[in-house]
Order: structure tokens, then sequence, then C-alpha cells
């Protein structure tokens, strides 16, 4: 068990503090002094305690929230490596399954190999991915939609791009499909912030690369409009891929299949969704007829923080306070508890009010002393009274003081009268 350094020097100090309330004990010879003083001292102690475990309490959380930022940052190289690389990774195999259905003999067998070492490395990727795997993505190295469709297009994929973010256009991309032509253009739209470029970016590469992946061959329909919203202008990636497998489906067969659909685990979607999320926009996929829609809605001014982690570092454990708090709650309460029901058994028909303790003295008649002294004698006592005197029988009774009950007056009577009255405060301890 890890102890604070606070420890070591609190329990010579607690022993030293003993040493003095003992001695102050004894100097003054008052039980009550020594009760009151070691009250004190177990007080002070049982703080250093409390102090001692919050310390250590937040320093476990401050390195747990380190190791969980740590962790996030390597799951978000871990996505930044499946976006860029696995796309390229993707559009290697496709070429290679082109190269290898249009070559004869020892060319086709190398484009073969090509590809499936190509698919083999996709899919180390997404079991390295899947190791790491956790929050959004950083930017990628460029957010030029039109160059990422063109290099698509060089490697066999039939895509088509309509529309772009610098006019205000029809946001219907269904009608854009069906009709394979551009959305309708209108006046200039709004400048579109760097991150929800770079987001559409993402989303657009995200819908070919799983176009590569799962349905080679498919014809895919890029659609990017930018419309006026209730909160600002607001920017539509659309990327549908038409006779696409459904989701549970195998991957489609074929020499340029490329790995088996499912394979990627959904970390590319996943890490999509909150990065789309982080700007304030919203993600959505679909499967309709034979056509996955992948469409992305993000505000064209995002007030979320793109460069950050869009998940909250957080850690198992709760707040050292809290947790302080939940682990002495118990303890407290049971301790409390304890010393108030002593208190109150200690106090009860044992106390004597002022009044009363004013009252007594020496020649006070047997009968009005017992109408005045309670029906106890209190429990505790902490000095030594001196002998009774003869024929005297004595009895203590307590001031109510806290947390003992303590005697604290003594009186003496021979049945007639009272003989004598003790301040039990001020005789000695021994």
């Amino acid at each position: 068990m890890r102890t604070h350094p606070v420890l070591r020097w609190a329990v010579p100090a607690f022993l030293v503090v003993q040493a003095g309330v003992l001695g102050l004990a004894w100097w003054a010879d008052s039980g009550l002094l020594l009760a009151l003083a070691e009250v004190a001292a177990l007080t002070g102690f049982g703080c250093l305690l409390l102090l001692a475990q919050y310390l250590l309490l937040r320093g476990r959380y401050t390195r747990e929230r380190e190791a969980a930022r740590r962790a996030a940052e390597r799951r978000r190289v871990a996505d930044e490596v499946h976006d860029l690389v696995g796309h390229e990774l993707s559009l290697i195999a496709m070429q290679a399954g082109l190269l290898e259905l249009r070559a004869d003999g020892a060319d086709a067998e190398l484009a073969g190999q090509l590809r499936a070492q190509a698919e083999r490395a996709v899919a180390s990727l997404h079991d390295t991915v899947a190791l790491l795997h956790g929050t959004a993505p950083d930017e990628p190295v460029t957010d030029d939609i039109e160059a990422l469709v063109a290099r698509a297009r060089r490697a066999g994929a039939r895509v088509t791009l309509h529309g772009n973010l610098d006019r205000y256009g029809d946001l219907d991309s269904d009608r854009a499909l069906d009709r394979d032509a551009e959305p309708a253009a209108g006046p200039p739209a709004g400048r579109v912030a760097v991150p929800a470029r770079l987001a559409v970016h993402a989303v657009v590469r995200e819908g070919l690369t799983n176009a590569a992946r799962h349905a080679p061959g498919s014809t895919v329909a890029v659609v990017l409009s930018t419309s006026v919203g209730a909160d600002g202008d607001v920017v539509e990636a659309r990327v549908a891929t038409s006779g696409a497998p459904p989701p549970d489906a195998p991957g489609a067969a074929g020499p340029a299949a490329g790995p088996p659909a499912g394979r990627d685990g959904g970390h590319g979607l996943d890490a999509l969704h909150r990065r789309v999320a982080a700007l304030g926009g919203r993600l959505d996929v679909r499967h309709d007829d034979e056509t996955h829609v992948l469409t992305a809605r993000i505000p064209a001014q995002p007030v979320g923080d793109p460069l950050g982690s869009v998940e909250p570092v957080e850690v198992a454990g709760a707040r050292p306070l809290r947790a302080l708090v939940r682990q002495t709650a118990v303890p407290v309460v049971v301790a409390c508890t304890a010393v108030l029901a002593f208190w109150t058994w200690a106090s009860h028909d044992t106390t004597a009010e002022p009044e009363v303790l004013t009252r007594f003295a020496v020649g006070l008649p047997a009968g009005e002393l017992d109408a005045l002294v309670p029906e106890r004698q209190a429990p505790v006592r902490l000095a030594r009274s001196p002998e009774p005197p003869p024929g005297s029988t004595c009895r203590a009774y307590t001031d109510g003081n806290f947390p003992l009950a303590a005697a604290s007056v003594e009186v003496c009577a021979d049945g007639q009268a009272v003989t004598r009255v003790t301040d039990l405060a001020a005789e000695p301890l021994w």
C-alpha cells in the first residue's frame, strides 16, 4: 500500500504532540484537560490522514488522466493512418485487379500477386488500427476533392462529381443523382471554413475507400452543395454507391474485390461520425435498393475544435475530492454517530444544570439534595477524587461536557446533609 510523504512527518509529529499532551496533563493534574487535548490531537491527526489520502488520490487521478490523454493521442494517429494509408492501399489493390484482368501470362500473375499483397497490407492496417482505435483523426493533408475524385478515376473507379462548396445549390441530391447533372447553381456561397472543407474531404475519401473495397466496379456519385440554414450556411456532402452489397453481406467477388467486407470493423465510419459531430454536424449512413449512401451535413462555419479529440479524456476513477468523500463518508458517519450515541447515553439523567450546580453547598439538607440531583451518576471519571468524609456517600454528576460527559462535580452526604462538594475539574488525574 502506497503512503504519502506527508505521513513521514505526520506520525512523528503526532507522537510528539501526544507526549506534549501527557506532559501538560501531568503538569496541570487535570483529567478533563487531558481528554480535551487528546480529542484535539486525534482530530488533527485524522485531518492529516485525510490530507495524505487526498494527495494520493489526486496524484493517481493526474497520472491516469495523462495516460488517457496519451492513449487518445495514439488513437488519433491510428485514425489518421487508417484514413490516408488505407485509402491509398485500397486504390492500389483496385488498380492491380484491373491490371490483372487486362494482362496475360506472367504480367497477369504478377498483378495478382501485387493485388494480394495490397489486400494483406490493408488487412494488417485494419488490425493495427483496431488496437489503437478510439478518437477523431487529425487534419488530412489536402481538401482538394476534385483531385481525390480524379485519382479514384485513374485507379479505375466509376466516379462522378456534382456541385461544389463555393456556390449555393439545390440540396436535393437525389434529383442530382437521377439526372446525372449539376445541382442548380446559385449565387456564390459564403466562405466555407477550412475545418468544414477538411471534414467534407474526409467524408468523400471514406466513401470512395469503402466503394473500392466493398463494391469495386460500382458507380459512385459524389454530390457537394451549400445551402442557407436556420443557423447559417450548411454544406452537404453525399457519396452514393450504386450496386453496393448490404452491410451484412460478404465482400464482392472478383479479382479486384479487395479485403472482405467488415474487415475494417467500422473504425473509419466511427471516427468520421465523431469528426463531423465535433464540428456540430451530422453523418448518416443508409443502404437502400442496392445503393449505399453516406451523407454529411456540416455548418460552413463550425464552432467545434477539429484539432482536438471529440471524446473527452476521462479516467475510470472519480475525481480525487469525490473519491475521498466516498471513501471516508461511511467511517466518518459511523464515528460521529458512535460519539453522539455515547455522549447521549453518558449525559442522559446524569447532567446537572448550571443553576443546580450553584445550589450544591455543604450543609444542604439531604431531602433538598435528592430533589436536585439527576437520577444517575456520571459513568465517566477522569479525575481522582479524595477520600469521602467518614459516614458519607459520594456521587458524581456531569455538566454535559462533550464528547465524554465526564463527571465534573462530586457531592458527598451523610444521610442528613451535604458534607462535601468537590469540583473534579480541579482535582488531579492520578
